[in-house]
């Protein structure tokens, strides 16, 4: 008798629980209107890129291309975008990550947090519009000790853009150019 009770509740709410996951999910058409001007600055990543990666080997040269799938989308009712990355690293097998980022008008950046499948950790970068550039910089560490990485957006159209990180371990006094490119084109409908 209980099971069946259970069983009924968990019927009840099944419906509900898909209605509030559809409506977190569901698509937006753009930005919030009550928005900052400024939300629109990472608008160009909204759609499906079809993306060319290259990082950069132990021996400071780029190494051979891997392909990669990013897809850009406005979330929380426009204020925010969310975009998911897919990797198909040259030796098999997938990489996962997702950016969710916001315009915060306090400090007139953006704040970025950034979570891959590989470490779980997650990764905060701030960004802003320089030029005709988007550049994101964050601080980690690896192998070689802690370091500050610079990501920039560059080269932005409608149907492409290109991305590149630049590695710093001096805290950005000197810089390693190029440690990873990405080259996205508008994925075909």
């Amino acid at each position: 008798m209980r099971h069946r009770r259970e069983k009924r509740a968990a019927g009840r709410l099944l419906p509900v629980l898909l209605l509030l996951a559809s409506a977190a999910t569901a698509e937006v058409a753009g930005p919030h209107p009550d928005a900052p001007p400024e939300t629109e600055q990472f608008a160009f990543l909204i759609g499906e890129w079809d993306c060319t990666v290259r990082s950069m080997g132990p021996g400071g040269t780029l190494g051979p291309p891997a392909n990669a799938k990013w897809v850009g989308r406005w979330d929380l009712a426009g204020w925010a975008i969310r975009d998911d990355w897919t990797g198909y690293p040259p030796g098999g097998g997938t990489s996962h990550g997702f950016n969710i980022r916001s315009f915060n008008p306090r400090t007139r950046k953006w704040d970025n947090r950034w979570l891959s499948s590989g470490n779980l950790q997650w990764k905060y970068f701030e960004a802003e519009k320089v030029g005709d550039t988007m550049v994101m910089t964050g601080e980690g560490e690896d192998q070689n000790g802690e370091f500050v990485d610079r990501n920039t957006f560059h080269d932005i159209s409608e149907s492409s853009w290109s991305w590149r990180k630049d590695r710093s371990y001096d805290g950005g006094g000197t810089w390693i150019e190029g440690v990873a490119v990405i080259r996205a084109v508008r994925a075909s409908s």
